[in-house]
């Protein structure tokens, strides 16, 4: 049995925040929302669009198509710049974002699961998710607020426009109207809706799928599919809620349109939704297209960067105690944090370039003992 100290040890080298897990979310981060942000551009244009109009038809927000709309910010000029808004605020938001989700969703994580040996029950993993990734909305909801706004500003007339010169300038409005934490309930209730939904479906799919298809990268392929479908399901109505929060002006009356996420949800649905107009709950599903694909391809590339990562040994030693180490479904080794390092120095120098090879059927010809 390992002693108290050894268990202390390895539960902050697997289950809380650290340098090495800081470096790599980040670096993942970057590169993946760098390549979807103009997907990000399309969904809340299309949400800002939404906003009192009934919703007729199941697929698309009454005309409004994604494509469409990305084809028309591109052709109006500014190139692909104009997609972040703002480069400081892209960032800055990307780094505050996953940082406060990775952070909150380990601490959590690591309360609940008190053996670093073990992987946490999946009922533990959804409540490590919805408790981390609210206290990381509610944090991050200033920089939230102030990228979003940057986002949707040529929506409005000139006379009507923020005009925020970069992120700093931003927070210094936004902070003199009192509204840092404006929408930060929905914002934090969205992003924890995608974190309990989506993490524990994904290994349960891999894990089932295994055993009809064996190894093969259609495990990964559904098994992430699935689980951004669950996941946009359950959070497109929260991120639809905090953009109209976000994003709201005064009205003529000197009030504000919306007086809080209940207040917002009771008036879509009094407004948008009613069946008396020949209208449905599909409205609160605007932009959803978009943030589907957005979301897979952020959930589809990591994983490839992930195995990059491994596979060149910029970690010295598992960053993550995960049942699913490959693209090839189940790794029946025994998950024990005091073996995993030496394990997996024997697998990537054994079995050939990036440790893949062994799950081929002619894996073996490909071994080169060193």
């Amino acid at each position: 049995m390992p002693t108290q100290m050894e268990v202390e040890y390895w539960r902050n080298r697997y289950q809380r925040m650290n340098r090495e897990r800081f470096i790599a979310a980040n670096t993942i981060a970057v590169i993946t929302h760098a390549i979807t942000q103009p997907l990000d551009m399309v969904r809340i244009r299309s949400q800002m669009l939404q906003e009192g109009k009934t919703f007729m038809g199941i697929g698309y927000q009454r005309g409004w198509y994604p494509f469409q709309i990305l084809e028309e910010i591109y052709q109006a000029g500014g190139g692909l710049k104009k997609f972040y808004s703002s480069f400081d605020a892209f960032f800055v938001r990307t780094l505050a974002y996953t940082t406060a989700r990775v952070s909150c969703f380990a601490y959590f994580y690591d309360k609940l699961n008190k053996d670093p040996r073990r992987i946490a029950r999946p009922d533990y993993m959804v409540f490590a998710g919805l408790a981390g990734g609210f206290v990381a909305g509610v944090a991050t909801n200033p920089i939230d607020i102030v990228f979003n706004r940057m986002q949707v500003d040529e929506l409005y007339p000139i006379a009507a426009r923020r005009n925020y010169a970069n992120l700093l300038d931003g927070l210094q409005h936004v902070s003199q109207e009192k509204a840092l934490f404006r929408g930060a309930i929905a914002n934090g209730l969205k992003l924890g809706a995608i974190c309990a939904s989506m993490t524990s479906i994904f290994d349960w799919c891999k894990e089932n799928s295994y055993y009809f298809f064996g190894p093969h990268w259609i495990n990964r392929l559904w098994g992430t599919a699935v689980a951004v479908s669950l996941g946009t399901l359950v959070s497109v109505p929260l991120d639809m809620v905090r953009t109209r929060l976000h994003t709201m002006k005064k009205l003529p009356n000197g009030l504000m349109p919306y007086q809080g996420t209940l207040d917002c949800i009771n008036k879509i649905i009094k407004y948008e939704c009613n069946t008396k107009y020949s209208s449905n709950f599909g409205s609160f599903y605007a932009g959803a297209q978009a943030y589907w694909v957005r979301l897979f391809l952020i959930c589809y590339l990591s994983q490839f960067l992930l195995d990059f990562y491994h596979a060149n040994h910029f970690d010295q030693e598992f960053w993550q105690p995960a049942r699913f180490q490959y693209q090839t479904g189940i790794d029946y080794d025994v998950h024990d944090p005091f073996t995993d390092a030496f394990n997996k120095r024997l697998v990537a120098t054994y079995v050939g370039i990036g440790g893949l090879g062994a799950a081929h059927p002619s894996g073996k010809e490909g071994l080169v003992i060193i």
